[in-house]
């Protein structure tokens, strides 16, 4: 019976984490052929092989946005250090074998880079107002800093959650550096009820999340006082990582 050189499994981890090192795996079962050589690719254009005959039998053909580390890298996978948004892109795994057969098999996937923000969003009011009265409008934005994919926001008031017919939601801005900054809009009425609270002041809080895969969240914290109080304003990051969670 002929032998059927195969690829059994192609692992590209992704989306990954910018700063990362990534290891891409390809698998395979050469029945009863001998390999000659393994090959990857990408978008088309080859980083990296392994041919058993040469020497060194692992070598790295220069690519911008992708650095090998060699001394991880094997005939079943290879290492990518310190990965950019420019590492992103389809990666081919070319599996050959020896004569007589010459077989191939192939396999490709995406690798998705993403990027974290520097720092946690922006909170302001319209106006910069400092406090508000029952019944007066209370504007507020919210920008994210940038990253990518760019941020999903919403809004809280006194940790409530807050009705889509309360914001709005602008486009998505793409800057040069390929990165994404979000903004949302809120719009409501002062309450009493949103200053009957153990400290007497109301809270806006917004919520910046990247990746659903990983979770990550940034918050930044508006607090509104209630007629001649000041407004103060809190921003920091929190950044909390899921095990891998997918929804």
């Amino acid at each position: 019976m002929a032998s059927a050189l195969r690829i059994m499994m192609l692992d590209i981890p992704s989306p990954s984490m910018a700063g990362e090192s990534v290891e891409l795996m390809c698998s395979y079962d050469l029945e009863n052929d001998k390999l000659y050589s393994i090959k990857w690719y990408k978008n088309g254009y080859e980083f990296y092989r392994y041919v058993p005959r040469d020497w060194p039998q692992a070598q790295y053909l220069a690519m911008p946005g992708i650095k090998v580390d060699l001394s991880r890298s094997d005939k079943m996978s290879v290492y990518l250090q310190n990965v950019n948004l420019s590492t992103s892109g389809k990666y081919r795994c070319e599996i050959s074998a020896e004569a007589p057969s010459f077989n191939t098999a192939a396999a490709e996937d995406y690798l998705v880079i993403n990027v974290l923000p520097s720092e946690g969003p922006r909170i302001s009011t319209g106006g910069g107002q400092t406090a508000y009265l029952p019944g007066e409008l209370v504007v507020a934005n919210c920008t994210s800093a940038k990253s990518k994919p760019g941020a999903y926001l919403n809004f809280t008031i006194n940790e409530e959650p807050v009705g889509a017919d309360h914001t709005v939601e602008y486009s998505t801005t793409l800057h040069a550096d390929g990165l994404e900054t979000s903004s949302l809009s809120l719009r409501f009425k002062a309450q009493e009820k949103h200053f009957v609270t153990t400290s007497g002041h109301m809270t806006l809080r917004c919520t910046s999340t990247i990746s659903r895969l990983y979770k990550i969240k940034n918050e930044a914290q508006l607090i509104l006082y209630n007629k001649n109080d000041k407004l103060q304003q809190q921003s920091g990051l929190h950044i909390m990582n899921s095990e891998n969670l997918s929804q």
